[in-house]
């Protein structure tokens, strides 16, 4: 299998020998394009968010400066359909219109693919951290696969960095929040001569500790450094090439299970209640888990730790990028290298005895090649590609519960996973109105799984392919397609309407405590089918957009993630989501920015077996009915400066986070919004900022872990509180 992608990159080498290549540089202003118009490269070439038939939205480096945030979970507050949970730096899960992956393992894939630069990032641990000093940030929704290198089953996200320019800038910020929080961000780029561009990038981000230990060091502080380095240049008659080198650390910082504890007991089927602190529910003291502790502060970030709680992480990675022009077709070649280490604990019981601790290792490299081909006439637009990718992943895991039950539980898999595909799209102007679109796709992924378990120093199971070959060694192949046809009947309005067949491979959950039964571990590949219609309508000569999507979406198996006591298992049942999306910017007069969307869902997974045994059909986990969200921002000319006032809101409604719908899992409906001022002067380079995120300091969380089973307590999730801060940004002109 490994000269499968041996072949593809030698492939590449010879290509990248004879052409050279650079990223492509998109701006929004662009010739052809209105001034302030969003111009994305959702379909590999420069086109402006309002003439494709994607549903796309598109954050400028205007809009991210704006918001005032580094991380990620920022952009679910101007996306429709997205969700962002970061359970900690060391998992990032997104959920695009009720799509999601919600098994934590370290080794699984999401089908919601992360991008930077136009190259996949497979480990869910190495995605918080990378948002600094960006071009846009690009979301997709709806299945992916004949224009990107891996496919994925419910969208992509795609953070695109500021690249190296032919003249000198950059630019520094200061910022300082809440709880001692002091971080940097700053870039530096221009060119080294005629031929060649430089920029590097940096952040940093210490302090912040929020929550509250009683018997410790208080949890949330970080100790973050990250870095980049690109280098760009012209080769030759057209050729073009960008070399980037990027690298993140985490240094044992304190941003590890920061849970907030909650006692609970299973319901008749299984699923976790919580009960007043009055009661006795496990037999041994009011208000207590089955352990027998019970959190006396109900403050959500207050609590008596006394385990490891650290987060170790360094995560590299090179790309190197070619372009070449052949005259009538353009040539590209991305080559990248990733490399993680990451190390984690925490005190699961939250408690001051030692009845419950869980740490993880990782270890992680990856390899991928993709190589495209694209073109451009009168009437076809065309592309073709092949792509290949190899991820080795080294986990393990140890649970010691010896305080609680005399248990010490180890599990160290292997996963490795080969992948190549080709794909390729055409797109057909049929007259000056209607554009048809087909894309084709096809991909075979080869997955082996080692797995070994043992219980106080004695091995009790083993997994792989001599003992299991049928099981533990597993091929995937299957095809991904759409076919779109496009209606543009005047300058100003858009509509399309898509069929679009997403998939996403099989693999193998990891699995804790016995009994251990090798039917269940492996899980196939699932298959989204996407109708979907739209319109995009830009009004009041081109100040305002509006736009309106409608979907349907049709699983065939869904990859159901479910916790059985502390066991994780995904199972591929039937499902089904379907949605509308709403979205609105208006610029109605000078300085004054408005932006709306609503997105309604319904979806449901069918046949879901609960913990008694009981087949229910539940909500889609992380999937709330409504959500609606809007910002404002005026700037206006005062003093030697112009000051601009900011603030945005969204509304969830209530929601569950697992796929068994339990009563703990329920977050009920919310508010949430931030506001900025900020103030930059005219004749001086220097912008200053104050900022509140959480404006009302709602309480809310962003994940719940039911584990009323075997221990009878929940681990609670919550978002920082309201949190302040100023910054101080100069500039470089």
């Amino acid at each position: 299998m490994a000269s499968r992608l041996s072949k593809l990159m030698a492939s590449a080498a010879i290509v990248m020998g004879s052409a050279g290549g650079a990223m492509a540089q998109v701006s929004t202003t662009e010739a052809g394009f209105e001034p302030g118009e969003i111009v994305v490269t959702a379909q590999k070439r420069t086109q402006s968010a309002q003439a494709i038939g994607v549903a796309v939205s598109a954050l400028g480096a205007d809009n991210l400066a704006a918001l005032g945030r580094q991380d990620i979970s920022a952009l679910a507050a101007q996306v429709p359909g997205l969700q962002v949970n970061q359970y900690s730096p060391t998992v990032t899960v997104f959920n695009i219109r009720g799509v999601s992956q919600n098994d934590f393992a370290d080794s699984q894939e999401a089908p919601i693919a992360f991008y930077n630069d136009e190259v996949y990032i497979s480990a869910l641990g190495a995605i918080a951290g990378m948002t600094y000093d960006l071009e846009r940030v690009e979301v997709l929704r709806g299945p992916q696969g004949t224009l990107f290198g891996r496919n994925a089953t419910g969208g992509l996200i795609q953070i695109v960095s500021a690249k190296p320019t032919d003249h000198l800038d950059g630019f520094v910020t200061a910022t300082v929040g809440s709880y001692g929080q002091v971080a940097t961000e700053g870039a530096v780029g221009g060119p080294l001569s005629d031929r060649l561009r430089a920029r590097l990038s940096f952040t940093t981000n210490h302090g912040g500790a929020y929550f509250k230990n009683r018997i410790g060091r208080d949890l949330g502080a970080a100790k973050f450094y990250a870095g980049r380095i690109q280098l760009a240049g012209d080769v030759g008659e057209g050729g073009k090439f960008n070399i980037k080198v990027q690298a993140l650390r985490n240094d044992r910082d304190r941003q590890a299970g920061i849970y907030s504890h909650r006692s609970a007991f299973p319901n008749a089927l299984g699923l976790g209640v919580y009960f007043d602190p009055s009661e006795n529910a496990w037999g041994n003291c009011n208000g207590c888990d089955a352990l027998g502790y019970a959190e006396p502060d109900r403050d959500p970030f207050t609590g008596a730790l006394n385990g490891p709680n650290y987060f170790s992480r360094t995560f590299w990675a090179v790309t190197a990028r070619y372009e070449q022009d052949l005259g009538g077709a353009t040539l590209t070649s991305i080559t990248d290298y990733q490399d993680l280490r990451k190390r984690y604990g925490e005190d699961s019981d939250m408690s001051p005895a030692t009845n419950f601790v869980y740490t993880t290792a990782q270890d992680l490299y990856q390899l991928s090649q993709e190589l495209r081909l694209s073109g451009e006439g009168d009437r076809l637009t065309w592309l073709a590609g092949l792509y290949g990718i190899k991820i080795h992943t080294k986990n393990g895991y140890v649970t010691d519960t010896t305080g609680a039950f005399g248990l010490l539980e180890r599990y160290d898999s292997v996963l490795n996973t080969e992948s190549v595909a080709a794909f390729g799209q055409l797109e057909y102007k049929l007259d000056d109105r209607f554009t048809l679109i087909g894309g084709l796709r096809y991909s075979r992924d080869w997955k082996r799984f080692d797995y070994v378990h043992s219980e106080n120093g004695v091995q009790d199971f083993a997994f792989d392919r001599r003992l299991f070959p049928d099981l533990a060694k597993r091929r995937f192949s299957d095809y991904s397609g759409k076919i779109e046809l496009d209606f543009k009947p005047s300058r100003n309005a858009f509509l399309y309407a898509s069929v679009n067949r997403g998939t996403k491979s099989g693999g193998f959950g990891t699995q804790a405590f016995g009994p251990f039964d090798p039917a269940t571990i492996a899980f196939d590949g699932e298959v989204l089918t996407n109708i979907e219609g739209g319109v995009k309508l830009t009004l009041l000569n081109r100040t305002t957009n509006f736009n309106v999507a409608g979907f349907h979406y049709k699983y065939s198996g869904y990859q159901s993630f479910e916790l059985v006591g502390v066991t994780q298992i995904i199972r591929n049942k039937p499902a089904r989501i379907k949605g509308l999306e709403f979205e609105f910017t208006t610029r109605p007069v000078a300085g004054l920015y408005l932006q709306a969307f609503l997105t309604l869902l319904d979806g449901e997974v069918r046949n879901v077996t609960v913990p008694s045994g009981d087949v229910l059909d539940r909500d889609m986990p992380q999937a709330p009915s409504l959500s609606a969200g809007g910002l404002i921002r005026y700037e206006f000319a005062a003093g030697p400066g112009r000051l601009a006032l900011q603030t945005n809101w969204k509304h969830d409604s209530r929601q569950y986070f697992s796929t068994f719908n339990a009563p703990v899992d329920r977050e009920p409906a919310r508010w949430v919004g931030d506001a900025r001022v900020s103030y930059a002067f005219d004749d001086l380079p220097i912008e200053a900022a104050f900022f509140v995120n959480n404006l009302t300091d709602r309480k809310y969380r962003l994940y719940t872990l039911d584990l009323s089973g075997p221990f009878g307590f929940t681990q609670q999730n919550y978002a920082r509180p309201r949190w302040f801060g100023g910054s101080l940004t100069y500039r470089i002109q």
